[in-house]
């Protein structure tokens, strides 16, 4: 993973906070997202809401993860991070790893491989520390962050949207 501003943040193993979730400027996607945060006790918080699929949620997609980092003054830092990777369907399943099943099994999805149908798919709660056990690096900068996820194909947007993400040491405090 590359280095995210070197230097302006100190780096270590770390927590996430998540912080909103929306979606991003209204365009009229293909794969609909209509998630929110539910904090469901001090130390939960469940992604809830709905996903409908237009189209189907396949390898014929692209996906692309942005993340930019809030500067000190509380602008955002655009493309302090960018990964792109072709066949969306499989490069989900292969970065959620052991969290496939529960993060797909919260959206109603019992056993489910690649691709997704159009549809309707209710996601009644996928607590976000499942997302502790993805393939992603273990150390990161400190700080918040605003991660857009973007499904293209040739180059047209099917769906956006975007976490912020508060990155703090294990034993700070919210």
């Amino acid at each position: 993973m590359n280095n995210c501003l070197p230097g302006t943040h100190s780096k270590g193993e770390y927590r996430i906070n998540y912080l909103g979730l929306v979606r991003c400027d209204s365009i009229p996607n293909k794969i609909v997202p209509n998630l929110y945060l539910s904090k469901k006790s001090a130390n939960t918080t469940e992604i809830k809401g709905n996903i409908t699929n237009y189209i189907p949620f396949d390898d014929s997609l692209s996906l692309e993860l942005n993340l930019a980092v809030k500067d000190s003054i509380g602008g955002w830092k655009e493309n302090g991070f960018i990964l792109k990777k072709s066949k969306a369907c499989s490069a989900f399943k292969e970065m959620l790893g052991n969290a496939w099943n529960k993060v797909t099994e919260g959206a109603g999805l019992y056993n489910a491989t690649c691709p997704f149908s159009k549809g309707y798919y209710n996601v009644t709660g996928i607590d976000t520390n499942v997302f502790t056990s993805i393939n992603v690096p273990k150390t990161y900068f400190y700080g918040v962050y605003k991660l857009r996820l973007t499904i293209t194909k040739i180059n047209e947007v099917y769906c956006c949207f975007i976490l912020i993400l508060d990155i703090k040491r294990p034993w700070e405090t919210d």
